[in-house]
C-alpha cells in the first residue's frame, strides 16, 4: 500500500496568465501563482494544481473541474455576462443556454459545461 501525506489533482493549460485571470477574476476562485504554476484553493479539500505546458498542452477530453452551484441558471447568466460561452454537445438534450436538465435524479444532475481559456472542460452542477 502506498503511504501518502496528501493527495491533490492537477491539469495543464497553455497560458498561465490567462488561466489565472479566468479562474480568479471570471470564476471568482481563490487562484494563486506559485513557482511552478497556479494553485486553485477550493472548499473542502486540497488545492488543485494548474501547470503550464505551453504549445504542448492538449485540452482534457473530460471534465477537469465541477463547480457545484445553488442555481445553475444564475451561474450560467453570470458566465454569459462575463463573455464565457457554454458548450453544446450533439445528442445531448440541452436548452438554448446549454443546460442539460433531468427531472429524474437517477439520470444525472442539472448541469452545464464550459471551457477555460485553454479549452479544458469545466461544469456547473446544480445542488
Amino acid at each position: 500500500m502506498v503511504s501518502t501525506t496528501r493527495i491533490f489533482s492537477g491539469f495543464s493549460v497553455d497560458d498561465l496568465d490567462a488561466a489565472l485571470t479566468f479562474y480568479r477574476d471570471t470564476l471568482g476562485l481563490d487562484a494563486r501563482s506559485t513557482e511552478m504554476g497556479l494553485e486553485l484553493r477550493v472548499t473542502g479539500g486540497e488545492p488543485i494544481f494548474v501547470y503550464p505546458k505551453g504549445e504542448a498542452h492538449s485540452p482534457a477530453t473530460y471534465t477537469v473541474l465541477n463547480l457545484v452551484v445553488p442555481d445553475v441558471d444564475a451561474a450560467v447568466a453570470e458566465l454569459k455576462a462575463a463573455g464565457v460561452g457554454l458548450e453544446h454537445y450533439p445528442g445531448l438534450h440541452q436548452d438554448p443556454d446549454g443546460v442539460a436538465r433531468s427531472t429524474d435524479p437517477s439520470q444525472g444532475p442539472t448541469i452545464a459545461w464550459f471551457c477555460d481559456p485553454a479549452r479544458n472542460v469545466l461544469s456547473l452542477i446544480q445542488e
